[in-house]
């Protein structure tokens, strides 16, 4: 076979280069930084190559994940920018679960106030014959409030 070089072929246009930022600046080209390779890249969206294609670094079993893409730049690998998107995804999830369960709480009791007697409502009446009590305890014990010394 007589392979002949082709400028436009992503092969050579991408194997030419031997540094991070040269490979990143190469459209269709991303970087493996272990065997410090720039690789033909021909996927949409770059970072998720490891994915689609096993064997998309030479390294295959150490540097897969490490791929690095425009526009993340030659510090930012795939696996740190999945990291990354799941963390948010999973915090704003979070945050609107909580925010659900803050409205149905709220939904819950004005629902629930429109009602004549709840078990919300018997919470309430214990605090309160629990005051009255002690209440009634503190001012029968009139020595309590003697003074010590004596008039």
């Amino acid at each position: 076979m007589n392979a002949t070089y082709d400028p436009e072929d992503p092969f050579f246009r991408c194997w030419a280069k031997n540094q991070c930022g040269w490979c990143l600046d190469e459209k269709g080209c991303s970087w493996c930084p272990f065997t410090q390779a720039c690789v033909p890249n021909p996927y949409t969206v770059q970072f998720l190559a490891p994915v689609w294609d096993k064997q998309i670094c030479p390294d295959s079993d150490n540097e897969r994940w490490e791929l690095r893409t425009r526009p993340l730049g030659c510090r930012v690998s795939t696996v740190t920018t999945l990291t990354t998107i799941v963390t948010v995804q999973t915090t704003l999830l979070a945050v609107l679960l909580v925010w659900l369960v803050v409205l149905g709480v709220g939904w819950f009791r004005k629902y629930h106030a429109k009602q004549e007697a709840g078990w919300w409502k018997v919470w309430r009446r214990l605090k309160i014959e629990r005051w009255r009590v002690w209440q009634l305890a503190r001012s029968s014990d009139s020595r309590e409030q003697d003074p010590l010394l004596g008039a």
